[in-house]
């Protein structure tokens, strides 16, 4: 059986035939999709309906509905809105993460884990490298250099969130600590 493809005959048989319906699909619900990307200042369509509401992402310029970021245009009812394809993480208790160590303060090391606010973890929520659990003391604070410097990337686990939205961590386990098989290439794309 043969099927007409822009003015080209094609004979196919039936496993082709459907192979080519299903990948037609796919290139029309792409082509949907990509018409739905957008950039900073494109217009967003909304047909000149009245009762549009602009939400997240939009903004008003000239009575035009244009975007504020890139991503994606979506529509809820009369909510039109442009949902971001680079969002960042949002850490919830029990999570285990991979962070760089970019500080260290008195008690505490400050890490970057590309989420809104660094993450704390304290000397006191961690096994030291003796193995021994006791209570920590001054040089214990003073060697906290040899335990991690900065940019040494350690995997923690979120242990809670303080009233002003900081992260606090815990490498109380065998498991948490210094990861050495992350290369310098690596530290960078935790940043990103």
């Amino acid at each position: 059986m043969s099927t007409m493809l822009r003015e080209l005959r094609l004979s196919l048989n039936q496993t082709q035939r459907v192979r080519l319906q299903s990948a037609l699909q796919r290139l029309q619900d792409m082509a949907s999709l990509a018409s739905a990307v957008t950039v900073v200042a494109d217009t967003v369509p909304v047909n000149h309906e009245d009762s549009i509401l602009k939400g997240h992402g939009t903004s008003d310029l000239n009575g035009e509905v244009v975007a504020a970021l890139c991503g994606v245009v979506e529509r809820v009812n009369k909510l039109v809105y442009v949902r971001s394809q680079r969002a960042r993480y949002k850490p919830e208790v029990g999570d285990i993460i991979v962070g760089r160590v970019i500080e260290i303060a008195p008690k505490r090391w400050r890490l970057e884990i590309n989420f809104s606010q660094d993450a704390v973890l304290m000397l006191s929520s961690m096994n030291l490298p003796d193995g021994i659990q006791r209570r920590r003391t001054a040089v214990d604070e003073l060697n906290m250099r040899s335990i991690f410097e900065e940019n040494d990337v350690i995997c923690a686990e979120v242990r809670g969130f303080q009233h002003d939205g900081s992260l606090h961590l815990q490498a109380r386990s065998q498991k948490y600590g210094k990861e050495d098989v992350f290369s310098h290439q690596c530290v960078g794309l935790l940043s990103s």
